[in-house]
């Protein structure tokens, strides 16, 4: 809980500063200029994700991506991209089950009908985007990860029809912090407005942390996460 409040708190800061940054622009270079140098965006979609080094074979689990981003125009070509994805979701499916605590209820989970590890994450990516010409932009830079949960969730169809299931927390096996990089392709969709407009985006998100605190694990064990979202500009 004392977590989760922290990072909620620095989600609610870099708002501010966001609307900061903002106002300053518009004080020094005047209400037009602000809106060509510096806007924001909401960000909506869908990531798949799967965790690189894990030794079975597993599957990728999908997510929503919802967060928050300004463009800062530094040239016609060059924008540097400061973003905060307060609900951003990692992780795998097809995982078994160890033990429930109760060993009469383990033989129902083996193996489960349907499982998953999700790790849930506040990630802040910085971004240098370059507008190739017309609508397309590609952009590149760090991202870091601020685990806020991590559940192992497990499914059992019963041959009445019934079905059984059972959650765990598993926060303490992972480490806080994620980090890596991040790779990305755009197009704006729509007409543009002051030169933006409606935005699609194609994302690569490669972790470089080894996010698994078990020191026995032969391999490191990273993030992988291919994300699909639209963004939103707000241009006044």
């Amino acid at each position: 809980m004392k977590r989760a409040a922290i990072l909620i708190s620095m989600v609610l800061l870099s708002f501010g500063l966001a609307r900061a940054q903002s106002s300053l622009v518009s004080q020094i270079a005047g209400g037009k200029a602000a809106t060509e140098k510096l806007y924001f965006s909401l960000k909506f979609g869908m990531s798949c994700g799967i965790l690189r080094g894990v030794e079975e074979e597993r599957e990728r689990l999908g997510g929503a991506n919802i967060g928050l981003f300004a463009t800062i125009r530094l040239s016609d070509k060059f924008s540097l991209v400061p973003e905060v994805d307060p609900v951003s979701r990692k992780g795998i499916t097809n995982i078994p089950l160890l033990t429930t605590g109760d060993p009469e209820l383990d033989p129902y989970f083996d193996p489960p009908d349907k499982s998953a590890l999700a790790l849930n994450y506040v990630d802040i990516p910085v971004l240098l985007k370059y507008r190739l010409g017309g609508r397309v932009n590609l952009a590149v830079g760090p991202f870091v990860g601020f685990l806020t949960s991590a559940t192992e969730s497990f499914r059992a169809e019963l041959e009445t029809g019934e079905e059984l299931s059972f959650k765990q927390d598993v926060t303490a096996e992972y480490r806080s912090l994620d980090y890596g990089l991040v790779f990305e392709a755009s197009v704006v969709v729509t007409k543009p407005r002051r030169g933006e407009g409606l935005v699609f985006h194609v994302r690569y998100q490669a972790g470089l942390a080894d996010v698994l605190k078990d020191p026995a694990a032969s391999v490191p064990i990273r993030t992988s996460v291919i994300q699909i979202f639209v963004s939103f500009p707000f241009i006044h």
